[in-house]
């Protein structure tokens, strides 16, 4: 075990997987929706623009706030993610997943892998997720869960099966 790992585990634990996310860009939109509702409104704000700028003057660049917004939620999102995702590290030990990230300042969350933990995998293409907890996030509109995991990491199905074993000895 590193020496670096010292302060932060139980006498008892160990390490028995690290890994990181790939480094790749991929579609993440919170809802099938999503996609729709942010083309229209990219749409819509290109047209006001077009509309605007025959009146003269500078008005119309009130629409590139709209144009930006809509571009970044249809297109700039997907790599927004994968900038935060390839700044994390994670590790897991015969007690508890860690998910290290230093995106913006360092930081370290610690989740129990228990007997009442909810795992699942999700595999596409060489790479997976592996979730193990979950977040509410609430809205205007009500609360929706995040899930958490170890996102993009590869043979994700090796991951899944050490959380499982775990769970099996707890």
């Amino acid at each position: 075990m590193s020496n670096s790992w010292d302060h932060l585990l139980a006498a008892d634990e160990e390490i028995i997987w690290q890994g990181a996310p790939k480094a790749k860009v991929r579609l993440e939109w919170e809802s099938p929706a999503h996609p729709f509702f942010y083309l229209f409104f990219t749409g819509f704000s290109i047209f006001w623009m077009s509309d605007a700028s025959q009146a003269g003057g500078f008005f119309w660049t009130f629409g590139l706030l709209f144009f930006g917004v809509g571009m970044f939620n249809l297109v700039g999102i997907h790599f927004w993610k994968a900038f935060l995702r390839i700044r994390e590290h994670y590790t897991l030990t015969n007690k508890r997943a860690f998910i290290a990230s230093n995106a913006f300042g360092k930081k370290l969350e610690s989740y129990p892998i228990t007997d009442t933990t909810q795992i699942s995998l999700a595999e596409a293409g060489g790479t997976g997720d592996v979730y193990f907890a979950q977040k509410e996030k609430r809205g205007k509109n009500g609360s929706t869960f995040v899930k958490i995991g170890f996102s993009q990491i590869e043979d994700p199905r090796k991951v899944w099966a050490l959380m499982c074993d775990l769970q099996q000895a707890a």
